[in-house]
């Protein structure tokens, strides 16, 4: 390649900023901004995708020497390599242990998004675009699929990809009536009353707003602060905070399932409560109730935690989304809709538009006035215009996420590794806890954590937990960031302000000890007077 065609096929690649920093490069770019600017010379079709390509060919080199790490959960020093490789540590200015809400982004991510927006810049013809659709609804989802341990399935159209989580839970709840597959004046639905509100507020809407009967739809309650319930409340669908086994959740949940249920629609691990679900039973348990129910889980707090393998699972549906436990770009996500069961056909779209390659249903043969749409979760795509950048950066984090940069990272390591987070928070709030709350014990921990504590396996890494009295968990949330640079949340559940952090894979073992030191020093802090209350009024959700 002569000196003329290399710079011109690196300037496709990264951009004339790019370019201006290679070695031998900066000057003779200057010289040329003094000439007369020359025509852009249009690239080459298939450019952008080869591009792409030598960009994640970059960042599986780079991770070859990480080869020997074998990445057990609690060794430290493997995981801060990883940490400090993939995460700019260095440029934080707070660290955030807050996976449930929001993370920062992988580098690859980041890189991959600045690379694609220069691509973009410079070139936004439709052929181009074309080959951004490939890699990211083409080789992006495939590689989802693996992740998703979907690989060996043959069926196209299994994965869409959606602007978050509460849209892919939206098409969810606002799909079921007109599609046939939901009588709401004889039909039932099943939600949890910790859902993330999109889950669980959503169908109160749909329910007010389009004449459902009142018993459309049921609740399955939480006691909260509790390890017990009684017979009564167990009859009537309630389970505790903290269950003693996973049948504790499971037999409540049967009491409100019957012939008439056409879906179970739970958070896969609540944002509120900290509880994992026993999701495997569950779709077991209420397939023998009945096989004509949608089960849908909200992922949003297990995409990216948990080794989904949702073909041994067997849930219909998901939602997740990809900036927070899976640490991808923002503002997209993820809808899955299980093949066998032809789940898609459940819900009508909401949306009516084209498609990444300007195409819209009629294109494909579904006419508008036909009533009809793709059959599979297609129909969730399209979208219009969305934002590239991001939708291609998708695919480096499921990349990274199956080991393609990282050598020996998988889903399953991810999976232990969060978990050990969370028997580290555990153990520190255990241990710091009573400092705050002379009362608190290991026996006694129920009544101040509303994560699960007795059973490990009902949980991972999302913890919440009280504040004493007069102290507000938002002032605790705000002094905590401004005086240790950590950033948490809180949270008001079921009439209680609630303090949560939820540690992931850009976390060392130091911060979530040194987070939970944070937050009972600022309660010290505000018992003493010596940090300020009323100055945060908000509670996020």
């Amino acid at each position: 390649m002569n000196d003329i065609s290399r710079r011109r096929f690196l300037g496709v690649a990264l951009g004339a900023g790019g370019l201006a920093m290679l070695p031998g490069v900066a000057f003779s770019a200057k010289k040329r901004a003094q000439a007369q600017p020359e025509p852009a010379t249009a690239p080459a079709t298939g450019s952008a995708l080869a591009a792409i390509k030598a960009h994640i060919a970059q960042w599986t080199r780079e991770g070859k020497p990480f080869g020997s790490d074998q990445l057990a959960p609690d060794n430290e020093a493997q995981w801060e390599r990883l940490v400090n490789h993939y995460f700019d540590r260095a440029g934080f200015t707070s660290i955030s242990v807050n996976a449930a809400n929001l993370c920062p982004s992988l580098k690859p991510v980041e890189s991959m998004q600045a690379l694609v927006q220069r691509l973009l810049d410079q070139d936004i013809s439709f052929p181009m675009r074309g080959e951004l659709a490939q890699a990211s609804l083409g080789d992006g989802l495939e590689a989802v699929k693996t992740w998703f341990g979907l690989d060996g399935a043959k069926a196209d159209f299994l994965l869409a990809l959606v602007a978050n989580s509460t849209e892919g839970n939206n098409f969810i709840n606002n799909g079921l009536v007109t599609s046939g597959f939901f009588d709401p004046q004889r039909d039932n639905i099943l939600v949890w009353d910790v859902n993330h509100p999109t889950n669980y507020d959503a169908w109160q809407y749909r329910k007010a707003t389009q004449g459902w009967s009142e018993q459309s739809v049921r609740t399955l309650q939480t006691k909260m602060f509790a390890q017990k319930v009684t017979e009564d409340e167990r009859k009537q669908g309630m389970l505790p905070s903290d269950p003693q086994s996973p049948d504790d959740v499971i037999e409540p949940l049967l009491r409100l399932v019957d012939a008439n249920t056409k879906m179970v629609t739970l958070s896969w691990q609540s944002n509120e409560c900290g509880m994992l679900l026993p999701m495997a039973r569950i779709v077991s348990a209420v397939r023998g109730v009945s096989k004509d129910v949608h089960i849908h889980a909200d992922s949003a707090q297990t995409f990216g935690v948990l080794d989904l393998l949702l073909d041994k699972v067997g849930v219909d549906s998901i939602a997740g989304s990809f900036h927070k436990w899976p640490c991808g770009p923002k503002m997209v996500g993820i809808l899955y809709m299980r093949e066998q069961t032809g789940a898609a056909k459940r819900f009508t779209p909401s949306i009516w538009g084209y498609d990444e390659h300007i195409n819209t249903p009629a294109d494909y043969g579904f006419a508008a006035d036909s009533g009809t749409i793709d059959p599979n979760a297609k129909r969730f795509s399209y979208l219009g215009q969305q934002n590239d950048a991001t939708l291609v950066a998708t695919w480096m984090a499921a990349l990274f996420h199956t080991g393609h940069f990282h050598p020996n990272l998988t889903p399953a390591k991810v999976e232990a590794r969060i978990h050990h987070l969370g028997d580290l928070a555990k153990k520190a709030l255990f241990a710091q806890l009573p400092k705050v709350f002379p009362d608190f014990t290991p026996e006694t921990a129920y009544r101040f954590i509303a994560t699960p504590t007795t059973r490990d396996d009902l949980r991972s890494s999302v913890f919440l937990f009280r504040t004493p009295e007069g102290i507000g968990a938002g002032d605790v949330m705000k002094h905590v960031y401004e005086r240790h640079r950590f950033a948490i949340a809180n949270l008001k559940v079921k009439g209680h302000e609630l303090l949560r952090i939820s540690p992931t894979i850009c976390n060392t073992a130091r911060d979530v000890s040194d987070v939970v030191a944070a937050v009972v020093d600022v309660i010290q802090a505000m018992k003493n007077k010596t940090l300020a209350s009323n100055v945060h009024p908000r509670a996020y959700a």
